[in-house]
């Protein structure tokens, strides 16, 4: 194979790299208005780094419909998986990193 050949196709691999990363979804995407709520509070119960926060909110992601419904949260399982790996983070004290995924939760939701 020339020089010639094997840069075009190393540059066509290149572009097609490019497109699938820039059209990939990346993060959480859309989520549920609760879902939105809960990751603004885990944000500021992480940057206070306050486990009593934190233990309020589990308690209230982890109310199933059976205890209250009128104050149950609608969230898919998904979300709280996410919402729960995050309080989980929390826990094992790296608030950062809890910090940054419920802020990047609630940036996933502007939409440009």
């Amino acid at each position: 194979m020339s020089i010639g050949k094997l840069a075009s196709v190393v540059l066509g691999v290149v572009m097609i790299a490019v497109l699938v990363f820039l059209f990939s979804p990346r993060g959480y995407g859309e989520v549920s208005p609760d879902a939105y709520e809960v990751s603004k509070a885990l944000y500021g119960a992480c940057l206070a780094e306050s486990d009593e926060r934190l233990e309020a909110i589990d308690v209230r992601l982890s109310a199933g419909s059976d205890v209250d419904p009128e104050s149950s949260l609608a969230v898919s399982e998904t979300e709280r998986r996410w919402l729960e790996s995050m309080i989980s983070t929390a826990r094992n004290g790296d608030w950062k990193s809890a910090a940054r995924s419920a802020r990047r939760m609630m940036e996933d939701q502007v939409k440009y």
